[in-house]
C-alpha cells in the first residue's frame, strides 16, 4: 500500500503534526468537560457492570443493515446490548455542540469518517482514553498519536465505479481527469457535502488534481446524493453513468449481488479516509464502551465488521474476499490534521462542493 498526501509534509511527520498546536480547532470556545466516565477510563470494562448500563448508542454515518447486523453478533458474542443512530458528520456536528454545551452527549461510542472532527474532541478533552488489547495491530497512521483516543476500524477506499452493460470499458474514465469530459454531464454522481468521504476526497486531492479541476467539473453538472447506496442503485439501473467517488464497499456488495459493476483506481492516487472509533467522554455507559471498542478492533470483529460490510481493515491480519490488494493502491489520505479541522478549510470546501454539485 502506498501512502500520500500528508505523511509527511513541510518535513513533519503524521504524529508530529498531531501533537502540534490545535489552533483553528472546532468548539475552541467551550468548556472543557471532566466526567466520572473520564477518570474511569484506565479501569478494565466489567461485563456485568456493561450489562447493568443499558445499551450502549453508538453513533455511526455506515451502512445501517451492516451496522444493526454487527450490533446483533456484538450482543451474542458479548451480552452486551447496543443501539445505533445513523448521523452524518455534517449532521453530527451541530448536534455534539449543542449537547456538549448541555454537558451530556446521547451517544456513547462514535465512529465516524471524519477523523479531524474526532481529533478535535482529543484535543478538546472529549474522549475517553482506552487502549484495546490489540492496538499494537494498528499502525501509527491508524490511531491517534497517544494510543487509545481513536482507532481506524476500517479504511474507506474512494474508487470510480460503473457499469458495463451501460458504459464501455474502452470509454470509461482511467483518470480523475477524464471526468471532465463533456460526454459525462449530468452523468456524474457524488455524495454531497455532509458526508466526511467528500470532504476526504476534496482534501486529499486538492493540491494533487488540477487547480481548476473542480470548477471545470462542475460544469458537467455532477449530481449530488446522500449516500453511496443511492450512486450504486443508480449506477445498477442504467440512472447514471459513472459515480465519480463510491465506497469500495459498494464494489463488493455488487459483486456479491453478482452485478457487472467496475472499480477504477486512478494511477495518481485513490482517496480514501480512516474511518475511526472513540468513546465519548461524557458517556454514563463506559464499561459496555470499552467493550464494543475492544471487540471491534480485535481480529475477529475486524474480520465481522468488514466482511459484513466489504471492506478493508486497518489491521495486516485480516483479508475480505473481492477486495483487490491494498498493497497495490497509492491511497491519499488527508493526514495534515491541523489543517484539516480547520472551520475555514471546512467551509471553503461546502462551498466548492456545493457549488459544483448545483446545491
Amino acid at each position: 500500500m502506498k501512502l500520500t498526501a500528508g505523511f509527511r509534509r513541510d518535513g513533519l511527520t503524521r504524529r508530529q503534526l498531531l501533537i502540534t498546536g490545535a489552533g483553528g480547532v472546532l468548539w475552541s470556545a467551550m468548556p472543557h468537560l471532566v466526567s466520572r466516565a473520564h477518570a474511569e477510563a484506565s479501569q478494565p470494562p466489567s461485563v456485568e457492570a456493561a450489562k447493568a448500563e443499558g445499551p450502549v448508542v453508538v453513533w455511526h454515518a455506515d451502512q445501517e443493515a451492516d451496522v444493526v447486523e454487527f450490533l446483533r453478533i456484538f450482543k451474542e458474542k458479548t451480552g452486551v446490548d447496543a443501539v445505533q443512530q445513523r448521523l452524518l458528520p455534517g449532521a453530527a456536528l451541530p448536534k455534539l455542540e449543542a449537547e456538549f454545551r448541555a454537558g451530556q452527549t446521547t451517544g456513547d461510542v462514535y465512529i465516524t469518517s471524519d477523523s479531524g472532527i474526532m481529533e478535535n474532541l482529543r484535543l478538546q478533552n472529549r474522549l475517553l482514553r482506552y487502549i484495546p488489547k490489540d492496538i499494537d495491530a494498528y499502525a501509527p497512521e491508524y490511531r491517534s498519536a497517544e494510543p487509545g483516543y481513536w482507532t481506524t476500524y476500517y479504511v474507506n477506499v474512494g474508487p470510480m465505479m460503473y457499469d458495463p452493460r451501460y458504459v464501455k470499458k474502452e470509454i470509461a474514465p482511467k483518470t480523475w481527469t477524464d471526468l471532465l469530459d463533456p460526454q459525462w454531464k449530468g452523468q456524474i454522481g457524488f455524495q454531497n457535502s455532509a458526508a466526511g468521504t467528500s470532504y476526504g476526497f476534496w482534501f486529499a486531492m486538492k493540491d494533487v488534481l488540477p487547480k481548476d479541476f473542480w470548477d471545470n467539473l462542475g460544469k458537467n453538472n455532477p449530481r449530488a446524493y446522500a449516500s453511496s447506496t443511492q450512486i450504486s442503485q443508480d449506477i445498477e439501473r442504467g440512472d447514471l453513468k459513472i459515480g465519480g467517488r463510491v465506497s469500495i464497499f459498494q464494489y463488493v456488495k455488487s459483486v456479491r449481488n453478482k452485478q457487472s459493476v467496475q472499480a477504477v483506481f486512478p494511477e495518481i492516487g485513490v482517496p480514501a479516509v480512516n474511518q475511526v472509533i472513540g468513546i465519548f467522554s461524557t458517556t454514563k455507559r463506559p464499561n459496555a464502551s470499552k467493550i464494543f471498542t475492544e471487540f471491534m478492533l480485535s481480529k475477529e470483529g475486524q474480520f465481522l465488521w468488514n466482511n459484513i460490510q466489504g471492506s478493508y481493515s486497518a489491521r495486516k491480519d485480516i483479508h475480505i474476499e473481492h477486495l483487490p490488494d491494498i498493497t497495490t493502491l497509492k491511497l491519499r489520505l488527508p493526514v495534515d490534521f491541523q489543517d484539516y479541522m480547520r472551520p475555514e478549510r471546512r467551509r471553503e470546501f461546502v462551498a466548492i462542493w456545493n457549488k459544483m454539485t448545483g446545491l
